[in-house]
């Protein structure tokens, strides 16, 4: 098994751990539906690489031609179009239902010249290398990769000055994804034109491997991170709202006054905000300024909420 089959391999397992993890989240959560589509296609694009199922096998179903490459580039644009548009809705922003076209416009732009491509046979796990000296690769496979730059390009743009840690994966493997299919574009320009010296040229080639496939884990990871962060600060909100009804019950507010309808974050404001105003006219005990300061502090992080509840600029709500 060579580099290329064993980062597969990894990405392979972790794009399938992370899509079963998610699968609950689907049915439940709409917004998370971008996020599995691009786990499950990436899932898919190393499904074909030859490392799950062998290579000779899968293409022999397609005629023996290499079409299981073109195969596995349309799998990996549409997971990476898929990992961009979720990334730039992780901020609660909507899905532009407008740019549907684009996917399948990138797909046809790279699948029209693969076509083109004489003598694709027979199958091979080297079939980009090859048939690198013929023009009609060159321009399937340079339009590929200036399709993924092209994406991830987008995905950066799109969540540029956002801060959550949780972008710091995204960013530095879209960036590490991104400058690798320069880097390929490149090899195969240099092939193409049959320069020289070759081992220079192959060592350029060999460049590709590790930024693009640890760009594609680590995107994948910040992705899952995204759910998951999600999901505990909704357990923690939750509980946070119990405490704060009992703490407003136990000041003599009537239980179903203080639990409004409505989203959780709100609910937990509202309920912050009464306490709050019970504090500026009398003293809050230790187990209530404990559960407020805790509320607060999670509410700064989760909504943009008034100043009334940031106990940072209300340094006498913190008085016994």
């Amino acid at each position: 098994m060579n580099w290329v089959q064993v980062f597969s391999l990894l990405a392979f397992v972790v794009l399938v751990i992370i899509t079963l993890l998610r699968m609950p989240s689907v049915i439940t959560e709409p917004s998370s539906r971008l996020a599995w589509l691009a786990t499950l296609s990436g899932c898919a694009a190393f499904a074909t690489v030859g490392v799950v199922i062998p290579l000779e096998l899968l293409d022999g179903w397609l005629g023996a031609t290499n079409v299981v490459n073109l195969l596995q580039n349309l799998f990996a644009t549409t997971a990476f179009w898929f990992l961009m548009q979720a990334s730039r809705t992780l901020d609660g922003s909507k899905f532009d239902r407008r740019s549907l076209w684009e996917l399948p416009a990138m797909l046809v732009a790279f699948s029209i010249p693969f076509a083109l491509i004489p003598d694709r046979g027979p199958t091979s796990d080297d079939f980009i290398k090859e048939h690198a000296d013929k023009v009609a690769l060159w321009a399937y496979a340079s339009i590929y990769m200036a399709c993924v730059v092209f994406i991830m390009m987008r995905l950066l743009i799109g969540i540029r000055g956002r801060s959550p840690r949780q972008y710091v994966l995204i960013r530095i493997g879209a960036w590490g994804i991104a400058a690798a299919s320069v880097l390929e574009i490149v090899y195969l320009t240099l092939r193409v034109a049959d320069a020289q010296p070759r081992s220079l040229v192959e060592l350029v080639g060999h460049g590709f491997v590790l930024p693009f496939y640890g760009g594609v884990i680590l995107a994948a990871i910040g992705l899952a991170a995204f759910a998951f962060v999600s999901r505990t600060r909704t357990s923690v909100l939750v509980a946070l709202r119990v405490l704060l009804m009992r703490a407003n019950a136990g000041r003599g507010l009537d239980m179903e006054a203080v639990s409004a309808a409505g989203d959780d974050p709100y609910d937990t404001y509202r309920l912050a905000v009464r306490l709050t105003d019970i504090a500026n006219s009398e003293p809050l005990n230790w187990r209530e300024r404990t559960i407020l300061r805790a509320a607060t502090r999670m509410l700064d992080r989760q909504m943009s909420a008034p100043s009334v509840v940031r106990m940072s600029g209300r340094p006498e709500v913190m008085k016994p």
